[in-house]
């Protein structure tokens, strides 16, 4: 079997997280196991961060857009996309991180071929800057707080 590149790894996982979020169920390591075969350890073990982590994601995240929106406001695709960008944030170089979600982003949110895919609502020019405002601000977020951190260490 041929390797996959990271891409296709980080939309893989994408979608076994859009399912849990369309669903509105706890993200199932071990059900995504059996249910996704194609699935590697990396790819399980970043569903196993997103799941330990998720309150925590999804709170963070909640904070940084408008107060007035709820989580189910939010595309599910998107919250896939942002619940994965914002735990790889902790361990991967930002700007791929965010470069990737908005390609992913873009992905799901084309540009119309025809009309008729145009008045179905396929394309959402604003999807992929919103998913790069609240990861840049997400990231933001994660260098105050890694100051906080080392100020109380230092302490």
């Amino acid at each position: 079997m041929a390797e996959k590149n990271r891409r296709t790894k980080r939309v893989e996982v994408i979608q076994v997280i859009y399912k849990y979020e369309l669903l509105e169920e706890k993200i199932d390591v071990k059900q995504a196991f059996e249910e996704f075969d194609y699935l590697d350890n990396e790819q399980l073990l970043m569903l196993e961060k997103v799941h330990k982590n998720y309150k925590f994601l999804k709170n963070t995240l909640l904070k940084l857009i408008n107060p007035s929106w709820k989580w189910h406001r939010i595309s599910p695709i998107v919250r896939a996309i942002l619940l994965n960008g914002a735990c790889e944030l902790f361990f991967l170089q930002p700007k791929i991180v965010i470069n990737e979600a908005i390609e992913i982003t873009k992905m799901y949110f084309l540009k119309p071929e025809s009309k008729e895919q145009a008045s179905a609502n396929f394309y959402d020019d604003w999807q992929y800057k919103f998913v790069n405002g609240v990861l840049e601000n997400y990231y933001k977020l994660l260098l105050k707080l890694e100051v906080i951190t080392q100020e109380a260490q230092n302490n």
